[in-house]
């Protein structure tokens, strides 16, 4: 189901599994994921998506997540607690759901007009404690390189 199991630190772990996924390595989400399989994504989930491969442009998990945040080249979320709150002035208010996950989603354009996603899940608990490894940390990834040009947006 995931492309990959792990976390996503930086840029160029994100281009490590894009390139992974197109040299056949790895594999690449065709399609939305259904209840059963939304129902599976943990800490360390990661899933790569093509939009024009999968018909996707955008990723449902089936989730409920903060605003997003900025962090680097990245777009954060947290999840939220789906329990309403009332407030004191009557509006309902969200909190972060306790040991709820963090979402990362990360998107680049190829050279040949590819629009890629890589959509990431983690628990802060999990990264305190070294559990997920990069994928520039693991060593089945040691061979790859990220050609110049591919990802025009980046220079890695």
């Amino acid at each position: 189901m995931e492309t990959f199991i792990g976390h996503i630190k930086t840029t160029k772990d994100a281009l490590i599994l894009f390139e992974s996924c197109r040299l056949g390595e790895l594999r690449r989400v065709k399609r939305r994921l259904c209840s059963r399989e939304r129902s599976k994504i943990k800490s360390g989930s990661i899933f790569a998506f093509d939009e024009s491969e999968s018909g996707m442009c955008r990723w449902t998990d089936g989730r409920t997540w903060s605003p997003s945040r900025v962090l680097g080249s990245f777009l954060t979320y947290r999840e939220l607690d789906t329990k309403r709150r009332p407030r004191k002035d009557g509006k309902d208010s969200c909190s972060y759901k306790p040991n709820g996950l963090i979402k990362q989603s990360f998107s680049i354009c190829t050279s040949n007009n590819q629009k890629m996603h890589l959509i990431s899940y983690y628990s802060k608990a999990d990264i305190a404690r070294g559990h997920l490894r990069t994928p520039s940390e693991d060593p089945a990834f040691a061979h790859i390189t990220i050609p110049k040009g591919i990802y025009p947006e980046l220079n890695p």
